[in-house]
């Protein structure tokens, strides 16, 4: 974790720095300032998760300087130090989010103790966030929502998947065969992150899969899959069977998360149906996974191209009401197909692929409604209104109102002509701006709870991506009114 401490008596600072770094606590990146011009400058290129600084300051003091890092976005998180003359000082700058304060002459235990506190309290909001991502995440690969209408963007994945290499992993079991339990999930992400991976998972009852995102500095190799997976890449003896894991291509791209999503069902209906091994990746330029590929015959081929085209029109429903979308799998699957069959020496002649181009698939389109989906979108929008406190997402909706996911996504994309998720948000903030106008003395933090944002870091960002302003600032103009 990271650490700016503001002091301008160099002597105190030093030493408040050396008590720290003799301490060994979580926070092993500190940085030094001498005052709070000091500390605006350097903190335009170094983001702390705490800030430590003294009240009494020349040119600008400790309240001056929160104040000012609040409103430059550089902060949130702060603990004064303070003597005991200025003690009701302190009291004044708790209404500034300041967390705790320390009094002079420093304390190393009093110190350590307050860091820690701070510490524990950011891994909940770290692990509060993640979750958070996490859901957002799922929401986009599974459903395909766009990132435009999440409070995550892109370039907020690089927090969550920081290094270089990302591999799609997509576990579905046939209809005889149960789902990964939560307890075997865990020990096969537990095992990843010892590779060590950043491992990720999620499941949907919806679609019967399971998905599992690893982030490491190196692709995961035959070797350690075969350690985590285990008892699922040697089904045949196992209650997983029926059990198809496909992978994404192997490369970097964290910024088009839902192409590698694609690439692993696509390798996952071909490992069901064509290949003679445990696990498939999209992969054309190299070796599969040490295993040989099956169906040599041209007649098995055939009969697997049926079933994938079964498999496949079932997962159509699953799929976002794009036919890009549909298009994109298919063009997955059957390059797929053609690179198994130049590996076992069968080419396919032009007539023929396009022949077998155009028996596979060939989707139906969803048929229009003539009459608008009124009674759905009430019984849904009702849900809401009802809810909306609560930990809500789009597969939390569906399982109540007995709907599919991308149905509730279809209607409210088709109806309303926005997202599930930009209602929801929408709903929430206008209670909240209506809490803030009605009880103006109510904490923001205790505003975001109560219209169903348990970490108030989460209500800033949905306000101010919504809004254009934040949560204090709305306020502060509503009030002038």
């Amino acid at each position: 974790m990271k650490l700016m401490v503001v002091d301008d008596e160099p002597i105190l600072l030093n030493g408040i720095i050396r008590m720290i770094e003799k301490a060994n606590t979580s926070f092993t990146e500190i940085v030094g300032a001498s005052d709070g011009i000091d500390a605006l400058h350097k903190l335009a290129t170094f983001q702390p998760d705490l800030i430590l600084t003294d009240i009494h300051m020349p040119e600008m003091d400790g309240l001056a300087l929160i104040k000012e890092v609040q409103a430059q976005h550089f902060g949130n998180r702060f603990v004064i130090i303070t003597g005991y003359d200025d003690f009701a000082y302190a009291r004044q700058a708790l209404r500034y989010q300041v967390v705790d304060y320390l009094l002079k002459p420093i304390n190393k235990v009093e110190l350590v103790g307050v860091l820690e506190k701070v510490e524990q309290t950011i891994r909940i909001e770290q692990r509060q966030m993640r979750e958070h991502d996490l859901l957002m995440l799922k929401e986009h690969l599974l459903y395909d929502m766009p990132y435009e209408d999440m409070p995550l963007k892109p370039e907020q994945l690089h927090t969550l998947l920081p290094d270089p290499f990302v591999t799609m992993l997509v576990f579905q079991p046939d209809e005889n065969t149960p789902m990964l339990t939560a307890e075997r999930l865990k020990q096969l992400c537990n095992q990843l992150s010892e590779m060590p991976f950043k491992a990720y998972s999620f499941q949907s009852r919806f679609l019967r899969q399971t998905v599992v995102i690893l982030n490491g500095m190196h692709v995961p190799t035959e070797a350690e899959l075969q350690v985590a997976c285990g008892d699922l890449l040697e089904s045949k003896s196992t209650p997983y069977i029926g059990l198809a894991i496909g992978g994404s291509g192997r490369k970097m791209d964290i910024d088009n998360l839902r192409e590698l999503y694609m690439e692993a069902v696509a390798s996952m209906l071909f490992n069901r149906h064509f290949a003679n091994c445990s696990i498939s990746f999209y992969r054309r330029d190299a070796e599969r996974m040490g295993h040989e590929l099956a169906l040599a015959q041209e007649s098995d081929r055939m009969i697997a191209l049926e079933q994938i085209a079964k498999e496949m029109q079932a997962l159509h429903l699953h799929l976002s009401d794009c036919d890009h979308q549909h298009i994109r799998l298919r063009e997955l699957v059957l390059s797929l197909v053609s690179d198994h069959n130049q590996k076992v020496g069968t080419m396919f002649d032009v007539a023929n692929h396009s022949k077998l181009t155009g028996q596979l698939l060939p989707f139906e389109r969803r048929p229009e409604h003539s009459q608008p989906h009124t009674q759905a979108i009430d019984k849904i929008v009702s849900f809401v209104e009802q809810n909306y406190k609560l930990d809500l997402s789009l597969d939390v909706v569906a399982d109540h109102v007995q709907m599919h996911p991308n149905y509730i996504s279809m209607l409210f994309r088709k109806e309303m002509d926005l997202t599930f998720l930009h209602y929801l948000h929408t709903f929430r903030l206008t209670k909240a701006k209506q809490f803030m106008q009605d009880h103006p003395d109510w904490p923001i933090n205790t505003i975001a709870e109560l219209v169903g944002y348990e970490n108030p870091r989460h209500f800033f960002k949905v306000f101010k991506k919504f809004e254009n302003t934040t949560p204090g600032q709305y306020r502060l103009g509503s009030s002038s009114i």
